[in-house]
């Protein structure tokens, strides 16, 4: 058997990227065909900015990746404390 390595980070990003670019997508569709125009978006009670495809689709795309990106960092230092040798 072979004793190489293959990191599996280009793997992530790919899949990482292509959930950003569809939560961009998904975002823009809400945002046309949402039927309160011109209406703000509140989170918390907060007016946070208005609802056209546009805005929804970067607020889509920017919320999916702070959570990947807070996920695969997780992952990245919960990694550091495995001790487990693969032979």
């Amino acid at each position: 058997m072979s004793e190489r390595v293959i990191s599996s980070r280009p793997i992530f990003l790919a899949t990482a990227t292509v959930v950003v670019l569809l939560a961009g997508a998904i975002g823009f569709v809400v945002g046309t065909t949402g039927q309160s125009r011109g209406t703000a978006m509140a989170i918390f009670g907060v007016s946070m900015f208005e609802m056209t495809p546009v805005t929804m689709a970067l607020f889509g795309m920017i919320l999916t990746t702070c959570v990947l990106g807070l996920v695969f960092g997780l992952v990245t230092y919960v990694s550091r404390y495995d001790t487990e040798q693969t032979t």
